[in-house]
């Protein structure tokens, strides 16, 4: 099973995930709501911040797929050194 490579920037990519999704939630929630000016002031607030939020994920996609080309991987499990100084 090939899992993943873990860069500085993969922390952040399920976060931006989980909240474009509920970003997307809001809004089906709040487009369920009777038709008003207020509704749509807000659906047009929450398409703002959906292409906000996307645009940030695309981004740390990106970061993350230049990173692991480049081979900046970070060590998911170090190895603690032994060291000679502790006698």
């Amino acid at each position: 099973m090939q899992t993943e490579p873990v860069t500085r920037h993969s922390p952040a990519l399920p976060e931006l995930r989980f909240s474009l999704n509920l970003l997307y939630v809001g809004r089906l929630l709040l487009g369920m709501k009777s038709s008003s000016m207020a509704v749509d002031e807000s659906l047009e607030a929450f398409d703002e911040r959906i292409e906000d939020v996307t645009d940030e994920l695309v981004a740390t996609e990106l970061l993350h797929e230049a990173a692991v080309l480049a081979g900046d991987i970070l060590d998911e499990n170090p190895s603690i050194e032994s060291s000679d100084d502790t006698l």
